[in-house]
């Protein structure tokens, strides 16, 4: 048997002034005929990181080679002609691009649904202090995922930078999207916020879609890029393609590339900056630099130019072609705030589309939420790693919650890091264990596949009706398939370094293994990782409890209700499916006269 080992994704810390780890790592369990899937490594300075096996690879959607000249899209095309993107802000003078390019995403989807106009303005210094100071003190560990989150190790939240993974963990949590005036970017008087705040959203994120990307990259021992390279041209193309699309139906693309000066912006000593026609693509390949550059500064993907010639870089790239990038160096950098980025810049990492919620956007704290309510263990995502095995079954997990009122279970929200998912969901209510939801009544079940890695809200097909206290467990099954291999994914927060913090509680979760439910709690651990949560959530609405016997819906009881129920027993009317449930006043299971008696007791005053 091969031993078991370890696989990295590269997850780049952007404007960071401090090293740090990867954030998101993968790796696969023990196994009667395991694949090298991941390699663990140490860098220099004894952290820890995990590389991709280059031989098994995710499986690729193929393209056209002339799939950038599609018909449905123009050829040029720009979110901020239409003010369909929010004012270009300075991030001054913190390494903070992360949040910035993130929330001008955000701001850009609210404006192009129709949701807000292009005034929004999100804040930034709130998501960055609650990223790395998410843990909550409130009784009820379902409101916000307890003790859950980022860890700034000592150093200023705002000079340690952060990434995509974390953007999204975060404010899928509900931290963050808070209106800029509750948090406002100045450091007059310091940069910490008050904890009250915590938990300031106007709006709620509710999706983020990681797109696919156009460049491969290899890092070494020393957790370095070492080599990076386009992928094949139609990859690339379809990338490009992907990309485009959700700019022109969602909104702006928060993506990252390597700057020379991450912090302020500065130009000087950039070679591979185009003063002229403020633009940049960076080829330290084909330029034959043997310092290899990783990504370091979000930026956010406003629109492209097909026909921006190739002749406007210091350096040529293969073809002409660029997005048109909004920046976060302020109004007097660039073109306005605005630069040109090839297509084909061989730094261009992690597209990734951050979708609000479809809500009209209110600062006052107002906002009529699409699902106002929240029940949840995992603030951090899969944290540290994943785990994957092989089969398409071999792992599931669960959550239980119990009902805060009467509610409608209406979705739920599901994270995977790895493309070409399927998620598998039931949810399960008259509990008679605390391991093994399935001891339960099966109330819902469904499946949605996704193309890309990221956080996604799925509705279910009919709401599920709670009432208070009552018990309910979702269950989820995510998997995918690699080198023509079926594999499962431990859908579960993990820890693995010191950059994360988890909580996990008895009876909040449990995780199938090869046939058999087992409970999570604060001791379990697989492959050297700390095993938390199930990283699945649920949203729920209020709803009140119908009137019983109002079946003409005037919402009193009268005459007329116990009449129409006579009517109905004497086969004169039928009811609709509505009627029929509400008839029934004595809850006796049946509709009859009584209940009609009961009706007009009530009208004339005789309890």
């Amino acid at each position: 048997m091969k031993k078991s080992v370890f696989k990295a994704t590269l997850c780049t810390v952007l404007c960071t002034l401090i090293a740090l780890p990867a954030s998101v790592v993968s790796f696969s369990a023990e196994s009667s005929n395991p694949e090298i899937l991941f390699e663990l490594k140490t860098d220099k300075n004894g952290f820890q990181y995990l590389e991709e096996n280059a031989d098994i690879k995710a499986d690729k959607l193929k393209a056209d080679n002339n799939l950038l000249k599609s018909v449905s899209l123009p050829a040029k095309y720009n979110l901020a002609d239409n003010n369909l993107v929010s004012k270009v802000k300075n991030q001054n003078p913190y390494g903070t691009c992360w949040a910035f390019s993130t929330l001008a995403s955000l701001e850009s989807t609210l404006i192009k649904s129709g949701n807000a106009d292009s005034s929004v303005d999100l804040s930034e210094k709130h998501l960055i202090w609650f990223n790395y100071n998410g843990a909550d003190s409130s009784t009820d560990k379902s409101l916000y995922a307890g003790n859950d989150s980022f860890l700034s190790a000592g150093y200023s939240p705002f000079l340690l930078g952060g990434s995509m993974y974390m953007a999204s963990s975060t404010l899928m949590r509900r931290y963050g999207a808070a209106d800029e005036s509750k948090a406002p970017y100045e450091f007059s008087s310091g940069t910490e916020l008050e904890s009250s705040l915590k938990n300031e959203a106007d709006i709620y994120l509710k999706n983020a879609a990681f797109l696919p990307e156009t460049v491969s990259f290899t890092i070494d021992d020393y957790g370095s890029v070492t080599y990076q390279e386009l992928f094949d041209s139609n990859t690339v193309a379809s990338s490009i393609k992907e990309i485009k699309e959700n700019i022109y139906t969602k909104g702006a693309v928060a993506a990252s590339y390597y700057c020379s000066d991450s912090m302020t912006g500065s130009t000087s000593n950039d070679k591979y900056w185009n003063n002229t026609y403020k633009s940049y693509y960076f080829n330290a390949k084909l330029s034959g630099a043997n310092n290899f550059k990783s990504p370091n500064h979000g930026i956010t993907l406003v629109g492209w130019d097909d026909s921006f010639s190739k002749n406007n870089f210091t350096t040529t790239p293969p073809n002409d072609g660029a997005w048109i990038v909004k920046n976060s160096w302020g109004s007097n950098w660039g073109n306005n705030g605005y630069f040109y980025l090839s297509y084909y810049d061989l730094s261009f990492y992690e597209p990734v589309l951050f979708e609000a919620e479809n809500a009209k956007y209110k600062s006052d704290g107002t906002t009529k939420h699409e699902y106002e309510n929240i029940y949840q263990y995992d603030g951090i995502g899969f944290g540290d790693a994943q785990i994957y095995d092989y089969g398409k079954d071999t792992y599931k997990s669960a959550n239980f919650f119990t009902a805060r009122g009467n509610e409608k279970l209406e979705a739920i929200s599901v994270t995977s890091f790895y493309n070409n998912c399927t998620v598998n969901y039931e949810v399960y209510k008259n509990l008679t264990s605390d391991i093994n939801p399935t001891l339960g009544t099966l109330v819902a079940k469904g499946s949605k596949s996704f193309v890309n890695k990221g956080y996604y809200t799925i509705p279910l097909s009919a709401p599920v009706e709670l009432s208070e206290g009552e018990k309910y467990a979702v269950v989820i099954n995510i998997c995918f398939a690699s080198g023509g291999q079926d594999y499962s994914i431990l859908a579960c927060e993990t820890q693995y370094g010191s950059y994360t913090s988890i909580e996990v509680n008895d009876n909040e979760s449990s995780y199938y293994e090869n046939g058999k439910w087992k409970k999570i709690d604060s001791s379990l651990s697989i492959l050297g990782c700390k095993i938390g949560n199930a990283t699945v959530k649920a949203y729920t609405n209020d709803f009140e409890q119908p009137l019983y016997g109002d079946v003409n819906g005037d919402g009193v009881l009268t005459v007329a209700d116990s009449t129409l129920i006579q009517k109905y027993c004497a086969e004169i009317i039928t009811f609709t499916d509505e009627q029929l449930a509400i008839a029934d006043i004595n809850k006796s299971g049946k509709i009859d006269i009584s209940d009609a008696t009961a009706i007009q007791r009530i009208a004339a005053g005789i309890k």
